[in-house]
């Protein structure tokens, strides 16, 4: 019986410090187009991070979704699978959500540049937590099981509970 049904999202971040190519792309491939979306935020370069193009406008926010369209393929080539989430048994968690957001960037010094994409899952039931380990399945796939480490970076979001119901 399901305790819960759940997503799970993870955050990755992304800056000068690029270990793998999918994190250089997006490390690069954002702060490119950071350069050339922010010039109209930045007040004929008299602003230039991003904090201080919130400050000053809000629709500077647009940005976050702006970088995002500049990294699709990138993330779509990860064909659904988390790249810093899996289960015990090395097998990646699946996402079908992936939200770009900028933590900060400066246009004068690109190792100020950093993001941070939240991967989110589908619908997961969850049927057990043992000590720090969770007993998942993908909904509609009940019988083949997972196991997901707790870790600190780790988001649960409770969908629903369920309850018996006695009458």
């Amino acid at each position: 019986m399901a305790l819960a049904h759940i997503n799970l999202s993870v955050k990755q971040y992304f800056n000068f410090m690029c270990r793998t190519d999918f994190e250089r792309r997006i490390f690069h491939d954002t702060y490119k187009e950071f350069q050339k979306k922010s010039k109209i935020y930045s007040l004929d370069q008299h602003i230039h991070t991003f904090s201080q193009m919130q400050k000053v406008n809000a629709k500077a926010n647009a940005l976050h979704q702006k970088l995002q369209y500049a990294v699709m393929n990138n993330i779509t080539a990860l064909e659904n699978k988390m790249p810093v989430l899996s289960d015990l048994e090395e097998r990646p968690v699946l996402f079908n959500w992936a939200e770009l957001h900028i933590c900060d960037s400066d246009l004068l010094n690109k190792g100020a540049h950093v993001v941070s994409i939240t991967y989110t899952s589908p619908k997961l039931i969850l049927h057990e937590i043992i000590g720090d380990l969770l007993i998942l399945s993908y909904s509609g796939k009940e019988e083949e099981t997972l196991m997901v480490k707790i870790t600190e970076n780790l988001m649960v979001n409770y969908q629903q509970y369920e309850s018996l119901v006695y009458s």
